[in-house]
């Protein structure tokens, strides 16, 4: 019998519907079986709130201004947005006189104050009555031009005519000995050249000649500096570069950094405003750190461009609760934001405690550096010689003509530092992760902490070249003070067992491989790890939030991965490898070792 097309096509799917619903059974009854519980990476080290501390010693010629919003000092904001400023809002003045004394004791030079005039109420007015009147302290206007088109001259008018009193006082910004005025609002502005003339008629008739100002928010590739103004200030977090490709990705504040490093190469025939910002809600990375080296890059750039901007440099923000952004006291971090602010402002260093050999003296040190590019060992060797205290060096390489290379630039030219130090030779297999398990077997005991490094060349990544290893090395060799810090952090909290660098900045362009943004790269890996782990616990598997240390460098204290030296792994060969091998594998379950072990992690970013 011979069946018609219909009939096998029906038949087809009924033996696949089959087929597919056998597999769906047995993944459901395997999943039932499977009791391994899932571990997930919630053991980072958490920050304490910082003390307020207060900078007298030392003055700048750049004059910060805070965005500032009245609005904000009403209780009900202070209820919903759940802030814990210790001055209760009830005596308002006190109130407002605490925040100046606050920002006055940080270098904060004035505030810009978000300013509706058609849109006040009372502690709106009565904040802008107490800085007019009570309080000597510089401010200018950021009109929220919420309803200004095409034939708006009373609108206009009213405003320049009901903010004269402000803005005729002695406290008031100018720059260019004009009072400086800035629209928030541009894009929404209808036949914007007529009306920023008009405003600027009207503005000369009641006031003077105004310095008009306008927050950038666009790309710069996409959108021009409108000439019409006398000046810009930096209102967007991330989008002026296209390079910034991938959304996702800028929850990481890296990518922050990324935008203004890129912004400090431009040369711009304008007069621009940059601006710090510490927005909690929007980096969920967010540390005071971070916020410290951003700063840094700025006050880099205002330097040497700040006599078309009369230095000035704006803060988003000082109270701006509802985005998370502002440099007041907060319940998380204190007053870490704003001491952060000032010590980077002032060039302090971040971390202020002294540098006494006595508090890490204790601490036993090995370093292990894979050493497949012997043409980058020079930097690594001048780098490890800072380590302030005993230490022992343990060298991997993969051929005898490299280990005579190292053994002659060691003893020759750039002679170790180290109390001694081990040359081993391994098959050219595992990267830098089996030479770093087995070379450091039979030793890892002996010592309380292990710095990895190696010589990094990533040939899948040419665009970084040699950056990325530099920005590793800096971050955990960089200095003898910063090796004093990490060591410093490790002896002050026996929980504390694991620390490396933030992801280096330029791999937000278009990397999908952070965190869990793009599982379907790592499921491989993740049998690779799930493997690891029961032959080390028996009963964990990992999670998809698979944070670690991208580029494999870190300090450790050893009891918090020391199980990974006694496994016996099966390592491939090396054929340029990307990922999902068993070496990207360990490169990802670090932070699973390190709180199954009951050990805390942390970050750091102390060098850009």
């Amino acid at each position: 019998m011979i069946l018609s097309n219909e009939c096998l096509q029906g038949l087809k799917y009924v033996f696949f519907t089959i087929i597919y619903s056998i597999i769906f059974y047995i993944d459901h009854i395997y999943k039932k079986l499977d009791t391994k519980q899932i571990i997930e990476i919630d053991n980072e080290l958490k920050l304490e709130p910082y003390e307020n501390e207060t900078i007298y010693f030392k003055k700048t010629n750049l004059k910060p201004i805070a965005f500032y919003y009245p609005e904000y000092n009403s209780i009900s904001h202070y209820k919903y947005f759940n802030n814990s400023n210790p001055i209760s809002p009830n005596d308002l003045e006190l109130l407002i006189n605490s925040q100046i004394n606050l920002a006055k004791n940080h270098q904060i030079y004035g505030f810009a104050i978000d300013f509706n005039i058609y849109d006040i109420d009372f502690v709106i007015t009565e904040t802008m009555n107490i800085l007019l009147n009570k309080i000597k302290f510089p401010f200018f206007l950021i009109w929220r031009n919420d309803d200004i088109n095409y034939n708006d001259t009373e609108k206009i008018k009213n405003f320049f005519g009901g903010t004269k009193k402000y803005i005729d006082s002695e406290n008031y910004i100018k720059i260019q000995n004009k009072p400086v005025i800035s629209l928030k609002k541009t894009k929404i502005i209808k036949n914007r050249l007529y009306i920023i003339s008009l405003i600027r008629t009207v503005a000369r008739d009641i006031i003077g000649e105004i310095f008009l100002i306008y927050p950038f928010t666009g790309k710069i590739t996409q959108e021009f500096f409108y000439n019409e103004f006398d000046g810009a200030y930096d209102y967007s977090i991330y989008d002026l570069f296209q390079e910034i490709t991938n959304r996702p990705n800028i929850i990481h504040y890296s990518g922050y950094i990324y935008k203004n490093l890129i912004m400090n190469k431009l040369d711009i025939n304008f007069t621009l405003f940059r601006t710090c910002y510490l927005n909690y809600k929007i980096f969920d990375d967010y540390k005071p750190e971070h916020f410290y080296i951003t700063n840094k890059i700025i006050f880099k750039w205002e330097k040497s461009n700040n006599i078309r901007n009369e230095g000035f440099i704006f803060i988003n923000s000082w109270n701006d609760y509802q985005n998370g952004n502002y440099l007041e006291y907060n319940e998380k971090y204190g007053y870490a934001s704003i001491n952060t602010f000032s010590k980077s402002l002032l060039n302090i260093k971040f971390n202020t405690n002294e540098l006494k050999l006595d508090y890490i003296n204790n601490a036993t040190v090995a370093v292990h550096i894979h050493v497949y590019y012997e043409q980058l060992l020079n930097k690594t060797i001048k780098r490890i010689n800072k380590i302030p205290i005993k230490y022992d060096l343990y060298i991997s390489t993969t051929s005898k003509e490299k280990k005579e290379f190292i053994e002659n630039y060691i003893e020759k030219s750039e002679k170790t530092t180290a109390n001694k130090y081990e040359i081993k030779i391994y098959e050219n297999k595992g990267r830098d992760v089996y030479p770093f398990i087995r070379q450091m077997r039979n030793h890892y005991k002996e010592y309380k902490y292990i710095c990895h490094l190696h010589t990094k060349r990533s040939a899948h990544k040419l665009y970084l070249g040699s950056n990325w290893s530099e920005y590793l090395y800096n971050n955990l060799i960089g200095s003898k003070r910063i090796i004093f810090e990490i060591l410093y952090d490790f002896e002050q909290n026996e929980k504390l067992g694991f620390i490396f660098p933030e992801p280096y900045y330029e791999l937000i362009k278009g990397v999908l491989e952070f965190n869990n943004l793009n599982i379907a790269l790592h499921k491989k890996n993740k049998n690779y790890m799930n493997d690891i782990l029961k032959r080390i616990f028996h009963k964990y598997k990992v999670s998809d939030n698979l944070i670690f240390p991208i580029g494999d460098m870190f300090w450790a204290k050893t009891k918090s991965i020391y199980q990974i030296f006694n496994v016996r792994l099966k390592f491939p060969e090396e054929l340029g490898q990307t990922n999902e091998t068993i070496m990207h594998a360990i490169e990802r379950l670090w932070l699973y070792l390190v709180k199954l072990n009951g050990y805390l992690y942390k970050t750091i970013l102390k060098h850009y």
